[in-house]
């Protein structure tokens, strides 16, 4: 299969749903009467939008993004203890990977007059904890949303709201997907975004590994861990701690995503299969035990299972 189009590799791609026991008979999507490449096209569609519901559910972006927010303080999400002078500011997404710079100006400066806060004076509250070291975290809700700032950077001088921030940061889950093939011994990779996956490179006193991700690719299905990556955020190229064991094609899945978020993605997946009408495929619910009756499962069970396997990944603020 050709690379997938999209906003980002979805959180499944066509070769796990379709290797994964939904009952389905994806030759029928969207119709029997569909070219391979028309088939192929729109089980593709499925998982970006199976991914966009599952992104509504949680209401942020789950895999590793690097993000800008702008706050005012002090206020309710920038606060300052009063006995230490520590400030504190509560980002919008999580889990934090990596803070990348941060600003301030004061908020009556027009045009604003920014002064870089050092990186040294910034940290993570709750960094994840990580698997067997690696930088993402794992596959249970893990990690926090708010930073820390030294003593002095967020305080009453000016009143409240006299200060305007600007933090730049990674979160998430690092995800991606070759964008070229990949053969057996390589030790670098082409993919669509690298964000997240390289050790951090902004707090070296605290600094990790690189991320560990699983290569989704049947019975190839292999570890690597990134040991660094060519740019910050988007297309690039990935190198690893150890050799490739397989050859991997172009638009196969590297991941450290929760498998509880995937599997979530599969049966939202599903549901969107199971809601193109009875003349569209022979299969239109799943065998397996409803909740009641022990019967098939059909569409709103499914986006309900869903939806509770993510509900913890939920973004609070």
């Amino acid at each position: 299969m050709g690379v997938l189009v999209g906003p980002g590799t979805p959180y499944i791609t066509p070769e796990v749903l379709m290797s994964a026991p939904t009952g389905i008979d994806w030759d029928t999507v969207p119709d029997r009467r569909a070219s391979p490449r028309e088939k192929m096209a729109e089980v593709s569609n499925i998982c970006l939008r199976g991914t966009g519901l599952i992104e509504g559910i949680t209401n942020q972006v789950l895999r590793a993004t690097v993000d800008t927010e702008l706050f005012i303080g002090p206020d309710y999400r920038v606060t300052v203890q009063n006995q230490t002078g520590v400030g504190r500011i509560v980002l919008s997404r999580w889990p934090i990977l990596a803070i990348v710079s941060g600003k301030m100006s004061a908020s009556f400066q027009f045009p604003r007059v920014w002064q870089n806060i050092a990186a040294n004076q910034m940290d993570i509250e709750k960094p994840p904890i990580g698997i067997f070291g690696a930088a993402q975290a794992a596959d249970v809700p893990d990690g926090d949303q708010a930073i820390l700032l030294a003593p002095g950077l967020v305080n009453w001088w000016q009143g409240r709201n006299g200060w305007r921030y600007s933090i730049t940061y990674v979160n998430g889950w690092p995800h991606t997907s070759l964008t070229a093939a990949a053969t057996a011994g390589s030790t670098t990779v082409q993919v669509d975004d690298v964000t997240g996956w390289a050790p951090s490179v902004y707090d070296p006193i605290d600094s990790v590994d690189g991320a560990a991700g699983i290569w989704y690719d049947g019975f190839k299905q292999e570890v690597s861990e990134v040991t660094s990556a060519s740019t910050t955020a988007g297309p690039g190229t990935l190198t690893l701690a150890t050799p490739l064991a397989w050859d991997h094609d172009p638009g196969t899945l590297f991941t450290t995503m929760s498998r509880t978020v995937m599997n979530a993605t599969i049966d939202m997946c599903t549901s969107l299969a199971l809601a193109r009408g009875a003349s569209a495929t022979t299969v239109q619910s799943m065998s397996g035990g409803g909740s009641n009756t022990g019967g098939p499962i059909g569409v709103v069970e499914l986006r309900k299972l869903a939806t509770d396997a993510v509900h913890s990944y939920a973004r609070v603020i």
